[in-house]
């Protein structure tokens, strides 16, 4: 159990990426840095998605973390 009372699975793994170990999600397409990771809620009663921010260029990629649980 989390701290806000939330039941958390064991057994849950969170996956970020298609599996392949490709993190091109994570790096900015216009000058290559590593993007900083930024969850938030998605608003639609889904959960959190983490958007990946470069720090000159802004969001360039979100993902799902949890899509393979719905």
């Amino acid at each position: 159990m989390s701290d806000d009372g939330v039941e958390v699975p064991d057994d849950l793994e969170i996956r970020v990426g298609d599996g392949t170990g490709n993190e091109q999600y994570r790096m900015c397409q216009e000058c290559g840095r590593d993007c900083v990771p930024e969850p938030f809620d998605a608003g639609t009663g889904d959960g959190i998605r983490v958007a990946f921010s470069c720090p000159e260029h802004g969001v360039h990629a979100v993902v799902d973390p949890f899509e393979h649980l719905r």
